[in-house]
């Protein structure tokens, strides 16, 4: 009866280092690593950094396929409207560069006609004062008395010269009145002419100040056009990811990953 519980003993006891051994062996497959031979196909990526003025300047989407030299970007909107303000700026700088109009001089009179009147004027007021002077030679009598007398007609013809050379001398006054007139007349003309010519160079320099302040803004918009250059792609690829950075008043930051297959 021992013998039979011994043989009984015996048997569960290699039932149990069985178990043992079976349980071992299944923890060392489950936590033995596996190895596999895998090749990554990791894309090569290009990553483009954009300033946008509003996101419609942005041509392309995630997922979309582009080739080289197709347009990333391309602020359409600021653009137009630089191009409307040179298109402006550059007609008020043609109109500002016309010429001014001519300012003339004032011609230098020679006073004729008023010379040739006092000239005219004087002569005859010479003449009837050589009468007046010679007169004495056609009287007779050399007393007044009998000069008023007996020679009365020649009294009248005296007193008719020397009414004459009155009315001579106020021609002459009259004549040197009238070329004094115009000589202040063109006085009058050379002051107000240098007020113009004053006024002409104050316009002058305001219209090169107005010119060179036209020319300073048009060059800041060419310069503000030569920085709104189109964004091209310069790979083929699939734009993998469009990504907005920031963003304040003026402009957007975006950037644009592209999944480069095949090489550039």
């Amino acid at each position: 009866m021992m013998k039979i519980y011994k043989l009984l003993g015996y048997v569960l006891l290699g039932i149990g280092a069985y178990a043992f051994l079976n349980a071992n062996n299944t923890n060392l497959q489950a936590t033995a690593p596996v190895t596999e031979q895998q090749t990554p196909s990791t894309p090569n990526r290009h990553t483009i950094t954009l300033t946008l003025n509003e996101l419609s300047d942005l041509k392309v989407e995630e997922g979309q396929r582009v080739n080289v030299g197709e347009i990333i970007s391309d602020r359409t909107t600021e653009k137009a409207k630089l191009q409307a303000k040179k298109q402006r700026l550059t007609d008020s700088l043609t109109r500002a560069k016309l010429p001014l109009n001519e300012l003339k001089s004032v011609p230098i009179p020679k006073f004729q006609t008023e010379l040739a009147n006092l000239k005219q004027a004087q002569f005859n007021l010479d003449a009837i004062a050589r009468q007046i002077n010679n007169f004495d030679k056609k009287l007779y009598h050399k007393d007044p008395w009998h000069v008023q007398v007996f020679e009365s007609e020649k009294v009248q013809e005296l007193a008719d010269l020397k009414r004459r050379e009155l009315e001579a001398s106020i021609n002459v006054e009259q004549a040197i009145a009238s070329l004094d007139e115009a000589k202040l007349n063109y006085q009058k003309q050379q002051y107000e002419h240098s007020l113009k010519v004053s006024d002409y160079q104050t316009l002058m320099q305001k219209q090169q100040e107005q010119v060179n302040s036209l020319q300073t803004q048009l060059d800041t918009v060419d310069d503000e056009l030569d920085k709104l250059t189109s964004v091209y792609s310069p790979y083929r690829g699939k734009v993998r990811r469009v990504k907005i950075l920031g963003q304040n008043e003026r402009s957007i930051t975006a950037e644009v990953t592209l999944d480069i297959r095949g090489g550039k």
